[in-house]
């Protein structure tokens, strides 16, 4: 039997959409319920329960708030039955008349309607700010959307591959985040509340847990084990009772790494105490955004939610600007890393550039000087670094870090989603998770590696610092995610003009020449070289951030197209 589709919409506004939009649906193959018939139930208890025996959601939003019926909180038909598809899970399909197209007879504000008006607006705003709508301007835009529309979730619901379209709002992402909060506990020593905590938390909050252990012979497995889970998380809560906190002190570089690590993942970390207090934890930790306690909770073997959880449950959504992501299922996670000097690496390099000659040599050593000459009687070099490699500031006016930030909440705010993010969000928006790029990681024994070559394998962001890859410490590394077609990645120069021209790249002494085999040979359009100006690095990260979160597949290479590449701009291409 075909699908049956609940048209949800006002009325007399929309008469001529309905008419067209079952025409659609009857022509697609699709049985369509329409709730204003006569029925002995009342008009919202009938629309709700055909809501709910429906298979699909279909609704239209214009300019009339519509009907509410007595009973039901001051909400009209049309939103109960929207809030009713979303509970019941139905597949739902929104679309959206702008307002500037819908005459004012039409229009609850020209009607002097404006409590109902008011209500629109927020339910139109929420609607678009929660779902990919389509835009219609016409009964024939509308019938056009559906055609389109519809058939993609069939192909979906057969295939059973849930590819996600532009209006399937249960499609997964591969990077979706479907841990609301992961609760990190001590191998050994907390088993048991991390159990009876993610069993009473709300469902909603998709709570999972992860177990670490300090000692050398489990440490840098359990961090690996760790980290996936935080790949998943959109909130993370370190459990401590005082039996774990001791084993972290016992093993303090392993303690540390592990807070640092959930810190940097996800910007913030909370803390659930049991027996412990925040005045006990090492000074050398970075601090947590928020801490609840949790023991007399646990200690009293009850189950239900009051005291110290309840507490917890109220209270943890608001705790921090990132914590509110606990509710909302909707995320996908993008790993970045920065590839640039810290402060005091770039004040070694400007006080004593003699330093890569002696250990890079010659060659290295006088693109450096070259490079620095053009720095010269540019401002303070030096000072558009920071003490950690996000905090590098490419064109002296905010951080990498300020800059990818800006963009994805840019990303994440739009309202009408461009076809081409559609493909690559599927209804999400994304959350920024922070690779930092030591140098000493990238080695195949060191502790890090497996993490590093983890989050290369799930696809991620790299920007480098052309300028920084001439440090002693940072030459040549790195060059094993710069290839990997997964990584998107892009250089940026500090100056406009670039100190280094595409020409001079090809042939620096940079390590970076597995980057121009990615730009020049296979002409692969999510690698970027010596992007010298704010402008150029907004627009090709605003381009390039959704593509990173959709995959890629390598392509092959003519190794007689980097000398054509290079004659071709040698020649003023």
């Amino acid at each position: 039997m075909s699908k049956l589709v609940y048209l949800s919409s006002t009325l007399a506004d929309l008469a001529s959409f309905r008419d067209e939009a079952m025409r659609a649906l009857v022509k697609a193959g699709y049985r369509v319920k329409d709730s204003y018939r006569a029925s002995p139930q009342p008009p919202a208890d009938q629309c709700l329960a055909d809501v709910r025996a429906a298979d699909i959601y279909l609704g239209i939003f214009a300019g009339r708030y519509g009907y509410c019926p007595d009973g039901h909180g001051g909400k009209s038909i049309t939103e109960l039955e929207y809030r009713e598809a979303v509970r019941t899970g139905k597949q739902c399909f929104l679309f959206i008349r702008p307002l500037d197209d819908i005459p004012g007879k039409d229009l609850d504000s020209a009607k002097g309607e404006y409590e109902a008006d008011t209500k629109l607006r927020a339910l139109r705003e929420e609607l678009q700010s929660r779902h990919t709508c389509a835009l219609v301007s016409s009964p024939t835009d509308l019938a056009l959307s559906i055609t389109q529309a519809l058939p993609r979730v069939e192909e979906d619901r057969a295939d059973d591959s849930r590819r996600g379209g532009m209006f399937n709002e249960t499609a997964p992402h591969p990077g979706q985040l479907n841990i609301g909060l992961l609760i990190v506990g001590i191998r050994g020593c907390a088993e048991a509340s991390l159990e009876r905590l993610c069993g009473a938390l709300p469902a909603e909050w998709q709570p999972g847990s992860a177990l670490f252990a300090p000692e050398p012979g489990q440490a840098g497995a359990d961090r690996l084990a760790v980290d996936r889970s935080l790949s998943r998380a959109r909130c993370v809560a370190l459990h401590l009772s005082p039996p774990g906190l001791s084993r972290l002190r016992e093993n303090p570089a392993a303690g540390e790494a592990l807070v640092k690590m959930l810190a940097a993942r996800l910007g913030s970390y909370t803390l659930l105490l049991e027996g412990v207090q925040p005045a006990d934890l090492p000074a050398t930790w970075p601090p947590a955004a928020a801490s609840f306690s949790v023991g007399e909770w646990l200690a009293s073997g009850v189950s239900a939610v009051g005291g110290e959880l309840g507490r917890l449950i109220e209270a943890f959504p608001e705790a921090t600007p990132t914590s509110r992501d606990v509710r909302d299922p909707r995320l996908v996670g993008l790993a970045y890393s920065v590839l640039a000097m810290t402060r005091d690496e770039a004040r070694a390099v400007a006080d004593r550039p003699e330093l890569v000659r002696e250990e890079l040599g010659r060659q290295p050593y006088e693109f450096l000087v070259s490079v620095i000459a053009g720095l010269t009687g540019r401002g303070d070099w030096v000072g558009r670094y920071g003490a950690c490699r996000h905090d590098w500031q490419p064109f002296g006016n905010g951080s990498v870090k300020e800059l990818l930030e800006e963009l994805v909440e840019t990303i994440n705010a739009q309202r009408i989603v461009p076809r081409r993010d559609q493909s690559a969000l599927l209804g999400n928006h994304i959350r920024l998770r922070y690779y930092p790029f030591e140098p000493e990681a990238f080695r195949q024994d060191a502790p890090d590696w497996p993490l590093l070559a983890a989050m290369r394998g799930r696809g991620c962001l790299v920007l480098v610092d052309e300028l920084s890859t001439l440090h002693p410490s940072l030459y040549g590394k790195g060059n094993v995610f710069l290839s990997d077609p997964a990584v998107t990645v892009a250089t940026l120069s500090s100056l406009d003009p670039a100190v280094c021209s595409l020409e001079a790249l090809i042939d620096s002494p940079l390590k970076i020449d597995t980057l121009v085999d990615r730009f020049s040979n296979k002409l692969d359009l999510r690698c970027e070289l010596a992007i010298n100006s704010r402008a150029r690095a907004r627009r090709w990260l605003r381009l390039s951030l959704p593509e990173a979160l959709a995959g890629s597949e390598a392509q092959g290479a003519d190794p007689n197209r980097r000398e054509e590449f290079r004659k071709g701009l040698l020649g003023g291409l």
